[in-house]
């Protein structure tokens, strides 16, 4: 192989290795798919919990006010943030009420960032981790 080409290789085996674990690379920010000017408190039964990285999810039945029922997907933070906030998959476990504070996505849809969750026990924890999120209460 000529040492042009052994260059090249290397070179470009060095930058996939730089954005394969580079955090802004593997990581999208707040206003690429939340909106923030669409604020959301919904309160609804817990249907399941993903608790993954990056993001844990958490899908929620909400009632509507015509009476259906429309299951929303809400993003947390990651595992390790849920942990540090004291929250367990034991306390965001199928049948449990809770009330979320966040934003609706952009595509629409029934899904959102959770930024507050309250739960059954009277705590209000801080779920997101969106740094460029903007803050929001709970009321």
């Amino acid at each position: 192989m000529n040492r042009t080409l052994q260059l090249s290789l290397a070179g470009s085996v060095a930058l996939a290795g730089a954005l394969a674990f580079s955090p802004t690379a593997a990581h999208h920010a707040f206003a690429t798919e939340f909106d923030s000017g669409k604020p959301l408190r919904i309160e609804g039964t817990v249907t399941k919990a993903r608790l993954v990285n990056p993001h844990s999810w958490l899908y929620v039945d909400v009632r509507n006010q015509d009476g259906s029922i429309t299951n929303w997907g809400f993003e947390f933070g990651t595992p390790m943030s849920l942990k540090q906030h004291d929250i367990e998959r034991a306390d965001v476990a199928f049948g449990t009420k809770v009330r979320l504070s966040g934003f609706r996505a952009k595509n629409g849809g029934p899904f959102g960032y959770a930024a507050l969750v309250a739960l059954p026990d009277g705590r209000v924890v801080k779920t997101g981790g969106a740094p460029d999120a903007p803050a929001l209460p709970l009321n």
